[in-house]
């Protein structure tokens, strides 16, 4: 695990040395000491989700935003330093913006990006583990959760999900993915609903654009959707989702500004 920013690993296990492990991108790289943090600044102990950060300066970390030193502190540094005068090291961690959990052997799990979480009953649940688990159904070909406001748990997770040619979308499918998200994850992750449509939204780079299917979701706008390789699936997935949840009298309320913020930024680093 790495990334653009930092100019080298910061997790991987040694190759040959130690043993790889499903799903984990290995222990700290030499010279690099992560700690998983709490929104309020907190260590968490091993096996619960946090922010992962990085305590200590390396020579590859990129030195600022080019033109935009403010936003170089306000992305990556300020959000758990708590003396802004210091200049000591100890108090800058590095914010890398994923989530991750580290196990017992120091093995981390990296979550997907911070914005890709989603709270469920305060239990911080990766949008990349629920794929990952809708993935091991082997109808399946493609996977994306999504965040929908609810007033009982705050969030819930809903799942969309395309198949593999030559299989039937209906209700047994999405049970199968829902009880192989139960297995790998817990009953926590169970998804409100499944949805089994023919195609994803995608830009022409092939990535999903999650914040469009959670949009739709949640009853709200999906933005522009001018840089879709398919843009014609928009109206088709929102027929067929929003229809459904009409006729289930599962129409969410009416957003707050807030929280339709939160649903047009979900999945904003794609």
């Amino acid at each position: 695990w790495w990334q653009t920013e930092t100019g080298g690993f910061l997790g991987s296990s040694l190759p040959a040395l130690k043993p790889m492990k499903p799903g984990s991108c290995g222990p700290a790289v030499i010279g690099i000491y992560p700690a998983i943090y709490d929104e309020e600044g907190e260590e968490v102990p091993d096996g619960r989700a946090g922010n992962i950060c990085i305590r200590n300066p390396w020579p590859g970390i990129m030195q600022t935003v080019w033109g935009q030193p403010e936003r170089f502190l306000s992305v990556y540094y300020e959000k758990y330093n708590k003396d802004p005068d210091s200049k000591d090291w100890r108090d800058w961690p590095y914010f890398c913006g994923d989530g991750a959990v580290r196990a017992p052997d120091g093995y981390y799990r990296i979550l997907g990006r911070v914005d890709d979480v989603i709270n469920v009953a305060g239990h911080r649940l990766g949008t990349k583990e629920i794929e990952s688990a809708a993935l091991t159904v082997p109808e399946v070909a493609e996977a994306a959760a999504v965040p929908v406001i609810d007033d009982i748990r705050g969030r819930a997770v809903e799942v969309y999900v395309s198949l593999k040619p030559g299989y039937e979308a209906n209700q047994e499918m999405a049970d199968k993915v829902t009880r192989s998200v139960e297995t790998e994850i817990g009953k926590i992750a169970r998804p409100k609903n499944v949805w089994i449509v023919t195609d994803m939204p995608k830009t022409r780079s092939g990535k999903i654009m999650r914040r469009v299917i959670a949009a739709v979701s949640n009853f709200t706008d999906t933005g522009d959707v001018s840089t879709l390789a398919n843009p014609e699936i928009v109206d088709e997935i929102r027929h067929e989702v929003q229809s459904a949840k009409v006729a289930r009298d599962d129409v969410p309320r009416e957003l707050t500004e807030t929280e339709k913020a939160e649903i047009q930024s979900f999945g904003k680093e794609e």
